[in-house]
């Protein structure tokens, strides 16, 4: 396996071809989850650290983690050689991103980043706290070109359904509570995996410690998509979310659906009505 510095040249050349000064790698993944699959954590492939609640920042000659107090000291040892510099979010002195941004980059400089790993209150607050010195902010897959040595692969364990006993009420009844709290809204983005297994009953284990599945559930008012990897739906669980009107489209083709539609539609985006 590569060293860190290894890893972040690989990285800076992938930045370099797609015309980005900088690039963002914020603790998260297309869910917004607590503890990403490990497919998702680039932040910790490029840094050699192991860490919650962080963002990494690499530029062509800089790099930086920004984290928390629970890991200020391991991340000091852990960085130490690393060329990454270790910033302690919350103490004096210590840099904003946004800031760190401003002084490591000339007006016009591009910062990249993964639109999917993105979370849109960090991206806005981003956009406008870069606003005023000329840094531009593109959406890329830098992380996702640099890193091709081991990485894993996207978890795809065994789907299953919760038993009505369990869950209290079945995906139809769920399914119809959520349909009323969608108001005016024609469609409704589910993207929370907490909230996609409590609205279908849905249940694997592709988080540690967590019974979720990888996926996308797009509402309407009259039926529902499960965007997941269908390999791993057992036929029994396709037939039975079929019957609550539920059809199933691969992962990662979300945002090709949707794109598609060609009706005006109002969406809900990640509602918390659940």
């Amino acid at each position: 396996m590569k060293s860190v510095p290894e890893r972040l040249s690989v990285l800076r050349a992938a930045m370099q071809r797609a015309g980005c000064d900088a690039y963002i790698m914020p603790s998260s993944d297309p869910h917004a989850s607590e503890y990403a699959p490990a497919h998702y954590t680039s932040w910790e492939y490029f840094s050699g650290f192991s860490v919650e609640n962080s963002n990494l920042v690499v530029t062509a000659d800089r790099a930086a983690l920004w984290v928390d107090g629970r890991f200020f000291g391991a991340a000091d040892a852990a960085l130490a050689g690393t060329g990454i510099e270790s910033i302690h979010m919350g103490t004096k002195g210590a840099p904003s991103v946004s800031a760190w941004l401003a002084s490591a980059l000339p007006a016009g400089g591009v910062l990249g980043y993964t639109a999917e790993n993105m979370c849109l209150q960090q991206l806005r607050k981003l956009e406008a706290d870069l606003n005023s010195t000329g840094i531009a902010m593109k959406a890329e897959h830098c992380d996702d070109a640099a890193w091709t040595e081991d990485r894993p692969a996207l978890p795809a364990t065994e789907a299953w359904l919760l038993p009505v006993e369990s869950a209290g009420k079945t995906t139809a009844e769920k399914l119809a509570e959520f349909r009323k709290k969608m108001g005016d809204c024609s469609c409704a983005v589910v993207t929370k995996l907490d909230s996609i297994a409590w609205l279908l009953n849905l249940r694997a284990f592709d988080v540690e410690n967590t019974p979720y599945a990888l996926a996308f559930c797009f509402v309407t008012t009259g039926g529902a998509v499960l965007f997941i990897d269908r390999s791993r739906v057992p036929e029994k669980v396709t037939q039975e979310l079929y019957r609550y009107g539920v059809t199933m489209q691969d992962y990662g083709t979300l945002p090709d659906y949707i794109r598609a539609i060609d009706t005006p539609v109002s969406v809900l985006v990640d509602p918390d009505s659940l």
